[in-house]
């Protein structure tokens, strides 16, 4: 054997002795080299997420944050968007998505969107008041739906002129009560927007008052173009066992998942509609945002 070969044949056993130990739980890593003491993380800074930009203002009764984030590079004039709820929460995972698509070889990436998020100054996930009035209906305790959107269509012109854009499509999405007012959208203004996803949405509110207004919309005529309606629910939503008898009473009244799944076959055949139901496995209210989101980001720029 050369000398040559028993020196790669010792360097590839010491890579993989190292390897090893790195993969062993609680094993010590050996640095070679002195480091220098960390920081602390008192005093450091946030972290930041490039090619976004947030504006703080007040409009439709209270304080309000928008977030925008836009796709590396250029903008197209026609660039569809997607407008999400609860923004201090769903727009970082949105942000991230679009960064991480973005990032794709050349021959996998799609087109990708403008997310726009609606949310609240601060740093806590959800503004609980905001949220049970904005995205409740009217008729219904504090229901502001109309006057939220009434903003959204105020902002949809603002944001084209920001941005110079002629939007190929807006998209609405929401969860939870988020998904509610999403589903109103589309019931009561269904040209607001082309696109609504509505991610477990609370169809249990208001003693179900939103089916009123689905009637409604089906006795309309067909709106103009085509509009999408994705709805998704997680499988372990409803049915499932639960320690506390309360939780199960309401996941048993609420019925998240066969409400979502009859909502959805209640629409099917309606004029100008496409509609689909989507239910995410091994997901329960809470976790489902995530899958939901990148399904709202795949719908945003769907043909």
């Amino acid at each position: 054997m050369s000398s040559l070969e028993s020196t790669r044949r010792r360097s590839r056993r010491h890579l993989l002795r190292a390897g090893l130990a790195l993969c062993v739980p609680g094993a010590a890593l050996a640095l070679s080299m002195p480091m220098n003491p960390l920081p602390s993380l008192a005093g450091s800074p946030a972290v930041r997420l490039p090619f976004t930009h947030q504006i703080d203002l007040v409009a439709a009764g209270r304080p309000r944050r928008l977030f925008v984030a836009l796709p590396e590079g250029p903008a197209p004039q026609n660039s569809p968007v997607l407008w999400a709820l609860d923004g201090n929460v769903m727009f970082p995972l949105l942000a991230a998505l679009l960064r991480q698509r973005a990032a794709r070889p050349p021959d996998q990436r799609m087109p990708l969107p403008v997310v726009v998020g609606i949310g609240h100054p601060g740093d806590t996930a959800y503004d609980m008041q905001a949220r049970a009035e904005d995205y409740t209906l009217p008729g219904t305790a504090g229901g502001q739906a109309d006057r939220f959107l009434d903003l959204l269509e105020q902002l949809q012109p603002w944001l084209a002129r920001q941005l110079a854009l002629t939007p190929a499509s807006h998209t609405l999405f929401g969860h939870s009560f988020g998904g509610l007012l999403t589903l109103y959208a589309l019931f009561s203004r269904p040209t607001l927007f082309q696109r609504y996803v509505a991610a477990g949405p609370s169809i249990w509110w208001g003693d179900r008052a939103v089916l009123a207004h689905r009637d409604t919309f089906l006795q309309r005529a067909p709106a103009a173009g085509a509009q999408r309606l994705l709805v998704t629910a997680g499988s372990l939503e409803e049915g499932m066992p639960h320690a506390d008898p309360e939780r199960m009473r309401r996941q048993q009244e609420r019925r998240q998942v066969g409400a979502a799944r009859e909502l959805v076959a209640s629409l099917a055949g309606a004029p100008g509609l496409r509609t689909q139901f989507c239910l995410l496995e091994g997901e329960d209210h809470g976790s489902m945002t995530l899958p939901s989101a990148a399904l709202a980001l795949d719908l945003a720029v769907a043909q």
